[in-house]
């Protein structure tokens, strides 16, 4: 190997980083602080489907951050783990967002799948049930973000499921979870006469629940003494101003040991926090960049290539012509419909030149995107 590699050429004196995957957004640990109240109440609904009876459907809300989605993942694990008659299925509502998309997995998991030239709701549905006979499990649905769903056919959606048994088959328990506290009072009729429901309320953490968790993910991800208590109390309450947004604090803990590790450093120091601080709409975006398909990327790549900020439509479309993107005018406003509603964008109206121009403001960097 070359000496002029440019990874051979970082050295570090100290290290920051134990396993920097425990600070994943995607990692579930084997313990979730002051979340007992949560777990205890799905658990009540969910059991008697591993003992042979009907589970509950479940309504679970509250605040961004506030440990919804870490919560379900750890508790249908454990169910899975105690129960082989039972199939977690995890729905990101992000990148499931309608209901065709959502029967279609559906038929994979309970192995009939779709072919390539695709199908009706309607043959999805009988394929799903098609299955479902033959099945030597429960699925149980878990649909994360489910406003996003609900937006478009989501209530279609659950009264495919919903009416399940009446075609002979198990019922399947279905769990919502929303930072919108509305989504049953918005469901038709039909819909929520059938979602018999518990409801599960996730609060904000306080700063001292926030400082044990930080605490908890500490020892997991960092080398001892790589962080010192008021560094903690300082990150905790970054994330408490911000709605006691866990996933605020974890996050602010990950960038802050970046840097920390970038500059050799053999502490994260309030410096090193400070530097990661930003905000808090960029935390809510990130969560919906991995499902992003790459039309979005590319009217995303076109507003960067054009500042980012207060980008009139009509340059946005002469920018992506230029490119060889081969998307219509009105591909391209579909597609910045869809950005707005998962608040990647924002656009306003001008009309103080001649004639209406909508201006599109990117909201979040470039290198969020590409991280």
């Amino acid at each position: 190997m070359s000496a002029s590699n440019v990874f051979a050429r970082v050295t570090r004196e100290n290290t920051i980083f134990k396993d920097e995957r425990s600070l994943s957004p995607d990692f579930i640990p084997d313990a979730l602080p002051h979340r007992d109240g949560q777990i205890n109440a799905l658990v009540y609904a969910l059991k008697p489907l591993a003992e042979g009876g009907k589970a509950s459907n479940v309504f679970v809300f509250g605040p961004p951050g506030a440990g919804k989605t870490a919560t379900l993942r750890y508790v249908v694990s454990q169910l899975k783990e105690f129960s082989g008659r039972v199939r977690p299925v995890y729905l990101n509502c992000y990148g499931y967002n309608t209901r065709q998309a959502v029967l279609a997995e559906l038929t994979r998991i309970v192995e009939r799948p779709v072919p390539s030239r695709g199908m009706s709701t309607s043959e999805l549905y009988q394929k799903v049930l098609e299955g479902l006979k033959f099945a030597n499990f429960v699925p149980v649905l878990v649909f994360d973000e489910f406003d996003q769903l609900m937006e478009n056919d989501g209530n279609d959606l659950l009264y495919d499921i919903l009416r399940i048994p009446e075609n002979g088959r198990v019922a399947i328990p279905v769990i919502l979870i929303s930072n919108d506290t509305s989504i049953p009072s918005r469901l038709d009729a039909r819909v929520r006469s059938s979602f018999s429901h518990e409801s599960v309320e996730f609060g904000p953490y306080t700063p001292m629940q926030l400082k044990d968790i930080l605490r908890e993910r500490a020892s997991l991800s960092l080398v001892p003494n790589a962080i010192s208590p008021d560094v903690v109390g300082l990150i905790a309450a970054h994330a408490s101003k911000r709605g006691g947004d866990c996933r605020v604090a974890i996050e602010t803990l990950r960038k802050a040991a970046r840097n920390a590790e970038r500059a050799n450093a053999q502490q994260i120091s309030e410096e090193h926090v400070r530097a990661a601080f930003e905000d808090p709409e960029t935390h809510a975006v990130q969560k919906s960049i991995p499902y992003l398909s790459e039309s979005h990327k590319q009217v995303l790549k076109g507003l960067f290539l054009l500042g980012g900020k207060n980008v009139p439509s009509n340059d946005l479309y002469v920018k992506l012509a230029s490119q060889g993107i081969g998307l219509s005018d009105r591909r391209i406003r579909e597609l910045l419909v869809e950005l707005e509603k998962r608040k990647a964008v924002t656009t306003t109206t001008d009309v103080s030149g001649r004639g209406r121009t909508k201006r599109i403001t990117v909201n979040f960097s470039e290198q969020t995107m590409e991280n």
